[in-house]
């Protein structure tokens, strides 16, 4: 076995920070932001690189961007973590991303349509040695150290005012914050350790509405979707389902939807990735109505997790 590939055949489960709704302060603890995208420890030996996901499959061939990293780090040796971003709009997309995740390995055009960034925030390894033990401030110096500028290859920045870079988060509608205790080793695993904190920013979004879904005859909830390819418009009338929302309407509201909708039903469905329920009936819309949804998080599936319709984005009902 070369040394190459025996560093290649490491397995190692990122260490994950532990939600919580309360921004940790004081003393011993730093700030960055936390980055609304695809967690990737990167691998690096004899100029070559391999990229680990989370779930511990291999991504190499799905980000060829990543391949700069050898020219980029000081060391012959090296293993980083970190997130691919893709941007919508100027900020941090998750639904952009995965259509980076989901394609074809080597597609040139979306590589184009669709760059990613990798947000490096720790150094694991460095020129054959594990630096999981040493405290994370002194293993970020180190990372300054070893990392070069690169237009698609970022250092995430650290700051001391957790409150601040919060409240510019919530104005930038971004994810959240991470909160790391300076002194803390990395811990691998799934276990959520009490050394790193985040807090998530509740996320808002503008969706176009799809559908009714009916039980018993009764409007319960509205369908949506979003264009999949992030052209700013609708041509196709084809949307990507993203699942379901009835929190923040009220049952006259339902009824106000059942009623637009009959006058502008449709007799296919608009949405690309779509699995209806035996329990449920539907009514399939033209796509042309859009609402304002918040959201706590995207699930690996691409749908919203705890919806709610807070305004109708694009005229009344």
């Amino acid at each position: 076995m070369t040394a190459r590939n025996s560093l290649f055949q490491q397995k190692i489960v990122p260490m994950e920070p532990q939600p919580g709704k309360v921004l940790q302060e004081g003393s011993g603890f730093l700030y960055q932001v936390k980055w609304d995208g695809i967690r990737i420890l990167a691998f690096g030996e004899g100029g070559a690189v391999h990229l680990q996901g989370r779930s511990l499959k291999n991504k190499t061939n799905l980000y060829p961007e990543l391949a700069v990293l050898p020219e980029l780090v000081r060391g012959k040796s090296f293993i980083l973590d970190g997130e691919l971003i893709a941007l919508d709009e100027g900020r941090p997309s998750f639904f952009t991303v995965m259509q980076r995740e989901r394609a074809l390995p080597g597609s040139i055009s979306l590589m184009k349509k669709v760059p990613v960034y990798y947000m490096v925030f720790d150094l694991l390894y460095l020129d054959d040695k594990w630096l999981l033990e040493y405290p994370w401030k002194k293993q970020q110096k180190m990372l300054l150290d070893a990392l070069s500028k690169h237009e698609q290859i970022h250092l995430t920045s650290t700051y001391e005012d957790g409150e601040i870079l919060l409240e510019t988060v919530r104005k930038n509608k971004m994810e959240g914050i991470v909160a790391k205790k300076e002194d803390s080793p990395y811990i691998p695993g799934p276990r959520k350790s009490t050394y790193w904190h985040k807090i998530k920013i509740i996320q808002t979004l503008e969706a176009y509405v799809g559908g009714i879904s009916f039980k018993n005859k009764k409007p319960v909830s509205l369908l949506l979707g979003l264009k999949e390819d992030n052209t700013g418009s609708n041509t196709t009338g084809k949307l990507r389902y993203i699942g379901s929302v009835s929190s923040g309407l009220k049952e006259k509201d339902l009824e106000k939807w059942h009623n637009w909708a009959l006058d502008n039903n449709s007799i296919f469905s608009p949405f690309t990735s779509f699995a209806a329920s035996s329990r449920r009936s539907y009514l399939w819309v033209n796509p042309v109505k859009k609402v304002n949804v918040s959201f706590s998080e995207w699930t690996p599936e691409l749908k919203l997790r705890a919806p709610r319709i807070t305004t109708v984005s694009h005229g009344t009902i």
